[in-house]
């Protein structure tokens, strides 16, 4: 065992010692959709560096997290409605403050992804709103801040987004043209076509960009307000606050993704 591994796993002993006499009051509701090496399903069964964390973080504290597969334009409405304790992972928004409180893991910035094309890709999203011929393929639910949602807003109105259900569907369509570019993080949509074996091939094609409105921001989950007493978020606060102190968080990005997909677009807090 190495250092790192052992100051790691010190971390998550005390973490559990100082909890020793709290844990959460019932199993949490944890409805999440496949995005990248983040969180992927065998069936049912959940895998990636969110549900590995969760499974790590709940075997600490005694806090069983009940973690199903779900469409990712559902997830929003899931947890507006009181239909699911944990929104995760999940970008800091205005629009969910109302419901949930904010735990910051990590820090992220989207770029402009393209594969390999001959023209100049646009700087800022103004630029992309302006440049008419350039449509952007987006995941539905995704958020990268409020100018990310001007923009898309912009596109929407225009008939210049095409609007996929996860980003495996993002990477077909710019394969087949339907889409010059995409708006995210690149270690997600380097993650899925990683995953994904007709894909894979693409990845040498990726080029990615940064866009001016667009600089680094948190990114880590939300713990609801409609359905999670003061104690049961305390509790999970805590617990998710020391496993980023602990270094773990980023060792299960670096462990997870491919060598060189977290440059520029993830780094810890």
């Amino acid at each position: 065992m190495n250092a790192t591994t052992r100051s790691v796993w010190w971390a998550w002993g005390m973490l559990a010692a100082a909890t020793a006499q709290a844990a959460c009051s019932r199993p949490m509701a944890v409805p999440m959709a496949p995005v990248g090496m983040s969180v992927s399903f065998d069936g049912e069964r959940s895998s990636g560096l969110y549900p590995t964390l969760l499974r790590e973080l709940g075997a600490s504290v005694g806090c069983e997290f009940q973690m199903q597969r779900v469409p990712r334009a559902r997830l929003q409405k899931l947890f507006e409605t009181g239909q699911a304790d944990l929104l995760v992972p999940a970008s800091a928004s205005p629009s969910r403050d109302p419901h949930g409180e904010f735990v910051p893991l990590l820090q992220v910035r989207a770029t402009l992804l393209s594969l390999s094309q001959g023209k100049p890709a646009p700087n800022s999203l103004a630029e992309l709103v302006a440049q008419r011929d350039y449509k952007i393929a987006v995941v539905r639910g995704f958020s990268f801040g409020p100018a990310y949602e001007q923009a898309m807003t912009a596109l929407r109105a225009q008939q210049r987004l095409v609007e996929e259900s996860d980003p495996a569907g993002v990477a077909r369509a710019l394969r087949l043209g339907l889409a010059q570019g995409t708006v995210m993080t690149a270690n997600i949509f380097i993650g899925t076509l990683a995953l994904e074996p007709d894909l894979a091939p693409l990845m040498p094609q990726v080029r990615s960009e940064p866009l001016e409105e667009l600089g680094w921001s948190e990114s880590g989950l939300y713990l609801s307000r409609h359905t999670l007493g003061e104690a049961d978020r305390r509790l999970l606060r805590t617990a998710f606050a020391q496993a980023v102190r602990s270094g773990r968080v980023w060792r299960l990005f670096v462990d997870n993704y491919p060598a060189g997909s977290l440059n520029g677009n993830v780094k810890p807090l």
